[in-house]
């Protein structure tokens, strides 16, 4: 097999292990562009788990934990890394450690340039030291595909960060202790068939849009009826939704 034919293979079977990862060839499609916005209610747990593949991937195939250049020489990569990256603002007036911008730029290339990673992380005649892009902005700082269960504090602020329908599906992810409900397996179903939402009854249509728990206008504090209240979660689970909602 050739140099070419190799790399052909080995992009191949990364797209393969991503699509493995989803689930299905239809979810991977539906995700694999979706991390610029808010996470896609239905598919959360496919979309938190392709994130984790797709770091783990850029970590592994570019070693290493470069900082930004600007701050200072003595903040250079060392000769263990095989990538640098730059600002696009100057880090020492706003304040920004280096570890922050390492962690933007990584999020920024495994969410919007992915392509060009994986193209780099089997090119042959590669630099020994690659400069890869960053985009800083708050999407990194209140990374959303990200939720580390021993940070409670930082799970509680993130989840601020996005309505409340959306959070409480996020809550269902790492604190799940049973399937979730018929209602959301079939909307997921329905979505994964790309099926025509136009045909639903207007409160499913809501429902698929904003997820099970939207109701127009409502605020964390405003609360959730017991009714309403996810089955799934673990007791942690639902101490986290506690806390979230102010009870």
């Amino acid at each position: 097999m050739g140099s070419r034919d190799m790399k052909d293979y080995k992009l191949g079977q990364a797209i393969c292990d991503q699509i493995r990862v989803a689930g299905s060839v239809k979810i991977y499609n539906r995700l694999k562009d979706s991390f610029t916005g808010p996470p896609d209610i239905y598919f959360i747990k496919e979309q938190f788990a392709l994130y984790k593949w797709r770091k783990e991937f850029f970590l592994a195939h570019f070693p290493g934990v470069p900082l930004c250049p600007t701050l200072g020489p003595a903040l250079l990569p060392s000769l263990e890394d095989t990538w640098t990256t730059d600002c696009n603002f100057c880090c020492n007036l706003l304040g920004i450690s280096s570890d922050i911008h390492w962690m933007a730029a990584i999020h920024y290339n495994i969410t919007e340039n992915f392509d060009q990673v994986l193209k780099l992380a089997f090119e042959d005649s590669r630099p020994d030291l690659l400069d890869f892009p960053t985009d800083y902005s708050a999407s990194c700082l209140f990374n959303k595909f990200e939720w580390d269960k021993e940070k409670e504090q930082e799970v509680l602020e993130k989840l601020t960060t996005v309505d409340l329908s959306t959070a409480v599906h996020i809550l269902c992810v790492p604190y799940s202790c049973s399937p979730p409900s018929l209602l959301q397996v079939a909307m997921r179903r329905g979505m994964e068939l790309s099926l025509f939402l136009d045909s639903l009854p207007k409160e499913l249509q809501v429902v698929a849009k904003r997820g099970l728990y939207y109701i127009e206008g409502r605020e964390a504090f405003d609360g959730l009826e017991k009714k309403e209240r996810p089955r799934c979660l673990s007791s942690e689970g639902e101490k986290m939704l506690n806390m979230f909602l102010g009870q």
